[in-house]
């Protein structure tokens, strides 16, 4: 379904059928290393910046019994995601159609989630802002970076601090076939205390001002 879409629309950079499965399936999957994933319905998982699906995608059709929240803001992405989901008759998924920034301050989605996933989406001190709010105190985000996330990490300090955000692990990733400059480096965020209610900030802030170490 991905390489049939992606001829018409651009889903994904990728289309050898075995990256596919290597960068994006296998990649995706791997969450489960950072924070082991509970295949059962009490387990609210979002997915930020969803894309054509990866992680939270996959990570369904691997743990079918998980709520899954696939959040993306791009309408082109979305119908693809509704495809998938029909197609799949797949339950207990729910697709949003809406920017991080706005979704994080609907009392639905604001730290209603145990484990908040994205990849891809922005550099850390960004992404914090706009994953944290989502994730339930005591929950975990797990956060795809690369090889220089020991670096993000540490630029984004502040970002961490303020959005609740209290132990920081990593967790690399090998990947037989992979290159060096293509590692997967996990970054988990667990979190202790709420989000203050003006965070994340609207408009794109967090992007183009991200939150600086002081």
């Amino acid at each position: 379904m991905l390489i049939e879409w992606n001829k018409n629309i651009n889903l994904t950079a990728i289309n050898d059928p075995e990256e596919i499965l290597l960068k994006h399936f296998l990649d995706s999957i791997s969450v489960h290393i950072a924070e082991p994933i509970i295949d059962d319905e009490t387990f609210k998982i979002i997915d930020i910046g969803s894309g054509a699906g990866f992680p939270g995608l996959v990570i369904k059709i691997v743990f079918p019994k998980s709520k899954v929240t696939l959040l993306e803001a791009t309408n082109k992405k979305v119908n693809f995601l509704r495809f998938v989901k029909k197609e799949l008759g797949l339950m207990d998924l729910n697709i949003i159609e809406s920017r991080a920034e706005i979704a994080a301050h609907n009392s639905l989605f604001r730290e209603n989630f145990d484990l908040v996933v994205s990849r891809g989406v922005a550099k850390l001190p960004t992404l914090s802002e706009l994953t944290l709010p989502f994730c339930k105190i005591n929950g975990v985000c797990v956060l795809h970076k690369g090889p220089n996330a020991d670096t993000e990490v540490l630029d984004s300090l502040t970002a961490i601090k303020q959005m609740g955000g209290n132990k920081t692990e990593l967790f690399p990733i090998s990947q037989e076939l992979d290159m060096p400059e293509n590692k997967t480096v996990f970054v988990k965020i667990t979190k202790s205390r709420k989000t203050p209610g003006n965070f994340p900030r609207a408009d794109g802030k967090p992007k183009k001002r991200p939150l600086k170490n002081v």
